[in-house]
C-alpha cells in the first residue's frame, strides 16, 4: 500500500536499528525496542508509535508466507490478476483520500488506522485482551473507556480544541475528514490535509500525556499544528496561498 520499504517509510527509526538484516519473526516475537538503540530521537519516537500501531494488527502464524493481492477477495497473487488490478484503482475512493494528502507518510499511516478504527487506544487494547479494564480508562476522564470516539470527539481535551476552532464533529466523521463540513470559508484544496494535521496533534497530545505525563493546553496543540504547517509548507508549492489561508485562520484561533 505504501509502495516503499519500512526503512524508507520510517527513516529516523531505521537509523536506530541495531540489527538491520533481522527477519520479521525474531523482531515480532521479541520486543521491538530491543532491536533499537536506546535514547531515540523525537522523530524516531513518533515513527515508533505509528509502527507499533501497525504491528499490533499483525498476528504471526506457524506456516509459510502467502502473498495476497489487495482486492476484496484477498486472492493469492497471480500475474494475470495483478495485471487486471493495474488497469484500475484498487483502493476505495474514501481510502484514497488518506493516501493522496501531501503530509508525511507517518500521518498517512495514522489516518489509515484512524479510518479503519485500528488506533492503539486503551479500549482497542482491552478488547484484544492486552489491557485489563481498570487500565483502559481515559487519562483525563476516570471511569470512561478510552475509545477513539472519546479521544477525538468526547474527551474534554478534544472538546476544547474543536470549540476553539469552531468546528462541530458529529458521529464518527473524524474518521473521514473529507466529509466534515466547516462553517468557515476555507480553501477545500487542503481541507483534508489540515484536518488530519489537527487530528494528528490531538493524538500526539494524548500520547504525550499517557507516555510522558505532559498535559498540553489547547493553545499548545494549535501552536504545534502551526509549526508543522510551516515546516511542511514546501510540500504545497502550488497550493501555498491556500495553506497560508488555513495558517492565518489557525493563528487567529490562538487569540
Amino acid at each position: 500500500m505504501l509502495n516503499s520499504t519500512l526503512s524508507e517509510t520510517f527513516p529516523a527509526l531505521f537509523s536506530h536499528c541495531v540489527h538491520k538484516d533481522s527477519s520479521v519473526r525474531p523482531v515480532m516475537t521479541s520486543s521491538l525496542c530491543s532491536s533499537l538503540q536506546p535514547r531515540l530521537t523525537r522523530a524516531a519516537e513518533d515513527e515508533l508509535l505509528i509502527l507499533t500501531d501497525c504491528l499490533a494488527q499483525i498476528a504471526l502464524q506457524d506456516r509459510s508466507d502467502v502473498r495476497f493481492l489487495m482486492t476484496n477477495k484477498r486472492s493469492p497473487f497471480s500475474s494475470s490478476a495483478a495485471y487486471s488490478i493495474l488497469q484500475g484503482p484498487i483502493l476505495s475512493a474514501d481510502v484514497s483520500q488518506v493516501w493522496n494528502v501531501k503530509l508525511p507518510t507517518k500521518i498517512k499511516f495514522f489516518a489509515w488506522l484512524l479510518f479503519h478504527g485500528r488506533l492503539n487506544t486503551r479500549a482497542h487494547l482491552f478488547h484484544r485482551n492486552i489491557k485489563p479494564l481498570e487500565e483502559s480508562w481515559c487519562e483525563q476522564c476516570p471511569g470512561v473507556l478510552e475509545t477513539d470516539v472519546h479521544i477525538f470527539r468526547e474527551c474534554r481535551a478534544a472538546v476544547s480544541i474543536w470549540n476553539r476552532l469552531h468546528i462541530t464533529l458529529l458521529g464518527d466523521v473524524f474518521r473521514r475528514p473529507w466529509e466534515l463540513v466547516l462553517t468557515n470559508d476555507l480553501p477545500k484544496t487542503v481541507h483534508v490535509d489540515m484536518i488530519l494535521l489537527i487530528l494528528w496533534h490531538v493524538w500526539k497530545a494524548r500520547n504525550a500525556l499517557v507516555f510522558y505525563q505532559q498535559n498540553l493546553s489547547t493553545s499548545d496543540i494549535i501552536r504545534k499544528v502551526l509549526h508543522d504547517v510551516d515546516t511542511w509548507s514546501c510540500r504545497y508549492r502550488k497550493l501555498r496561498a491556500d495553506v497560508n489561508t488555513w495558517r492565518d485562520w489557525l493563528d487567529s484561533c490562538l487569540t
